[in-house]
């Protein structure tokens, strides 16, 4: 059997069309992401999907310079969690790989929907907990711009490059082994 041909075509493309995206399509998103499991199903992921116009061009503001292309996006969606909603152990929060897997379900289902969906860390983490009035506990762990492909014009040279380079991937043997930990595993 092959691997789904969703996992193979997603990507973190940048080259993205404003058109709107409409809401039952975001909507079956979140479905996907709703569904990932959980320990003891307690689901410790909330999204924050803005796709108002206004809103959106507000929300820029939270945006790295590194990530204007994102501004182009029809909708941008935040993924929370909070330890505490989750199963806490001395040396592990499961809330933050639950949430992990729930942002990977929406990026599948958005590459089943023609859909680009780039997850991103390069925003002012604090203007943006403020903008979507969250608490001091929530974390906000990352945002997903979401879009239709659209053309490279608006693309810095570096990122035209990117778009349409080879996917790099590490070779299996330096993330995957059988039985025993090995140092093929330990590289970085």
């Amino acid at each position: 059997m092959a691997i789904l041909p969703e996992i193979e075509r997603r990507r973190a493309y940048r080259a993205l069309s404003s058109d709107p995206i409409d809401k039952e399509v975001l909507t079956r998103l979140a479905q996907a992401a709703h569904m990932a499991p959980s320990s003891a199903n307690n689901q410790p992921w909330r999204i924050v999907t803005i796709a108002d116009k206004e809103r959106l061009e507000e929300f820029h503001e939270v945006l790295t310079g590194g990530n204007y292309w994102a501004k182009k996006a029809p909708a941008i969606s935040a993924f929370v969690t909070n330890p505490a909603w989750s199963l806490r152990t001395d040396q592990r929060d499961l809330a933050f790989f639950e949430l992990g897997m729930a942002a990977m379900a929406y990026q599948i289902q958005a590459t089943s929907e023609n859909l680009i969906a780039h997850p991103i860390i390069g925003f002012d983490y604090a203007k943006a907990k403020k903008f979507l009035g969250l608490s001091e506990e929530e974390v906000l762990e990352v945002l997903i711009i979401v879009g239709k492909a659209g053309d490279t014009n608006h693309l810095s040279e570096k990122h035209k490059i990117n778009e349409n380079s080879k996917r790099d991937r590490k070779a299996l043997d330096e993330i995957f082994s059988f039985d025993l930990w090995n140092k093929n595993l330990a590289r970085k």
